[in-house]
């Protein structure tokens, strides 16, 4: 996919998908600290720590969720493994 894995996500990237820069510094600390431990991890457990953490809100702008995803499953090959995991946020 050519996209950054979500470890390597960081507040300039964030930024680009319409956070403010504080904003932004407080997302990347949540999203670091959900993931932590999970470096190495099956993609699927990334992100089901991403969902059951609740990092992703319904207000947040549609390429910041684009974001995390595809950087979550940036090596995920769809040909082998089927479609991954996804999630859409509710109120």
């Amino acid at each position: 996919m050519g996209m950054k894995r979500v470890n390597d996500v960081g507040v300039e990237n964030l930024v680009k998908t319409g956070l403010g820069m504080e904003e932004a510094k407080v997302f990347e600390r949540i999203l670091k600290d959900s993931i932590s431990g999970a470096e190495g991890a099956d993609p699927r457990e990334v992100w089901r720590r991403v969902v059951a953490e609740r990092i992703l809100k319904p207000w947040h702008p549609h390429e910041l969720h684009q974001l995390v995803y595809y950087s979550v499953y940036t090596d995920w090959d769809v040909s082998t493994k089927g479609l991954p995991l996804y999630w859409f946020p509710s109120l």
